[in-house]
């Protein structure tokens, strides 16, 4: 599989020398004779070219991007760049995402590439500013710090656009649980490059049928519960949910997908996992903490702003359902509805925000941190059904942003809260989560409806708003910060 979190931005330094043809002073120019001659500046000019080549390699992000082979470049006082000079780039100017040059490059914009500049001067305001009024993607920055967070949200929108969510639907308009998905598949591509397989869900369980439980399977159910801090499944159990996973991986293999996302409420209507005994939970699990954006319920809103988010942070991302916690009140109960399955287990002196879904993660801090530890417990009052128990408020006051997309793709709601308390609940949809939210969780669910947002929040761990609001400008939405 072709992670789309791999790819990398090829990144092209020029470093362009003005050699003069002879020495003289002037109204731009002056100097002692021995230091303005041809052969001094162009000596001086190769000796900073090599310099200048050391000090990227150790200072840019080479995680984000891949430092292609510099080039030198020379013009004289005509200010103009020799088409020769133009045609030594060609063979490779196809696979450049970005040329980052020293100086002025006269021309330069018949490549037709964005240009990047590190420069404290005047020079980057005039060039930037004219690439761009003249419809050129251009960007400056004054530090290697600002740079490398270009080159994040460059590498992002690079990602996104290098990635293909299996969508297993049931191939109605929009899922019947989230009427603010993102409907048209069609506009994410051609706003961002996203592709899509859109199948019928029922087919993953021919795939399903064809992957037994074996020894191998067994074993890789008895790793996840001898890892685990409790576990309230069997065995057996476990290995059905495993199945439906290497089924939608076979299945995104299959299609050439990096990403997924299949509805909940079809699929149950189905009862095909009743059949089976599985749900996806444990997949939606699996493929985030494998850096893959997994989202639940066919909701490609929310899926949206969990592979920004994951692309960005390199964090695994945690998704469920906003619910208003009453102050003082342990009840959900709303006028003219039963009593709901999930109750909270302690009140709170003033309204918060729970989030519960059954897809908890244990990469939060970072895919290259430790795990977090976990429990399995099981979906169903039969026992079967396997998800992950996870604190989340392991750290009391943990801050962490919310997000989600709008109905068209192209805005996206952020919000920062801070982590009160954790709950696991027997059943259903857990684990519980309980969060502030910087400007009000009334208010934040009142935004959200009136936005035409939706419900589903990814969350991640940390401060990312600023963040998101610059990898917005970059990728092309509109980010609406609540606060």
């Amino acid at each position: 599989m072709k992670y789309a979190m791999d790819v990398k931005v090829n990144l092209k330094p020029i470093f362009s020398n003005l050699v003069h043809t002879d020495w003289w002073e002037g109204p731009c120019r002056v100097g002692v004779m021995e230091e303005g001659t041809p052969e001094y500046e162009r000596r001086v000019g190769k000796e900073q070219f090599k310099i200048w080549y050391d000090e990227l390699k150790d200072n840019l992000d080479l995680t984000r991007c891949n430092l292609m082979e510099p080039a030198y470049r020379e013009f004289d006082e005509s200010f103009v760049m020799r088409d020769s000079e133009f045609e030594k780039l060609m063979p490779r100017n196809h696979e450049v995402d970005l040329y980052l040059i020293t100086y002025r490059v006269p021309g330069i914009e018949r490549l037709n590439k964005p240009v990047s500049m590190i420069n404290l001067g005047p020079t980057p305001i005039d060039l930037i500013g004219y690439y761009r009024d003249i419809g050129l993607e251009a960007y400056m920055a004054h530090d290697f710090d600002e740079y490398n967070r270009l080159l994040t949200y460059l590498q992002v929108r690079k990602a996104v656009a290098n990635t293909k969510i299996l969508i297993l639907s049931n191939a109605e308009q929009t899922p019947a649980s989230v009427n603010t998905s993102c409907c048209d598949l069609v506009k994410l591509f051609t706003r961002y490059g996203i592709r899509n397989n859109r199948i019928d869900f029922r087919q993953v369980f021919k795939y399903f049928d064809e992957i037994q439980a074996d020894e191998s399977l067994h074993q890789e159910a008895r790793a996840l519960l001898d890892g685990a801090e409790k576990v309230e499944i069997s065995e057996e159990y476990l290995c059905n949910d495993l199945r439906y996973f290497h089924a939608v991986r076979r299945m995104m293999e299959k299609y050439d997908c990096n990403a997924f996302t299949t509805p909940c409420k079809e699929l149950c209507a189905s009862r095909l996992p009743q059949q089976n005994k599985c749900v996806p939970c444990m997949t939606h699990s699996l493929n985030k903490d494998d850096r893959i954006p997994s989202a639940c319920e066919e909701d490609l809103a929310v899926w949206m702003a969990m592979m920004m988010m994951m692309y960005l942070t390199r964090q695994s991302v945690f998704m469920g359902n906003p619910v208003l916690v009453l102050a003082g009140s342990k009840t959900l109960e709303q006028l003219g509805m039963p009593k709901l399955l999930t109750q909270p287990g302690q009140t709170f002196d003033h309204d918060v925000l729970e989030i519960h879904h059954a897809v908890p993660v244990r990469r939060m801090r970072g895919f290259d941190q430790p795990e977090q530890k976990y429990e399995i417990g099981h979906f169903t009052t039969q026992g079967w059904g396997a998800h992950y128990h996870v604190d989340m408020a392991e750290e009391e006051g943990q801050v962490v942003t919310f997000g989600r997309f709008n109905r068209q793709g192209t805005k996206m709601m952020v919000a920062v809260g801070h982590t009160i308390s954790c709950e696991f609940r027997p059943v259903y949809c857990s684990p519980a989560v309980y969060y502030e939210i910087e400007g009000g969780a009334r208010e934040f669910r009142q935004a959200l409806a009136k936005g035409g947002y939706g419900h589903h929040q990814a969350i991640i761990y940390g401060n990312h708003v600023k963040e998101l609001q610059e990898l917005g400008e970059i990728v092309g939405f509109e980010v609406e910060y609540f606060h």
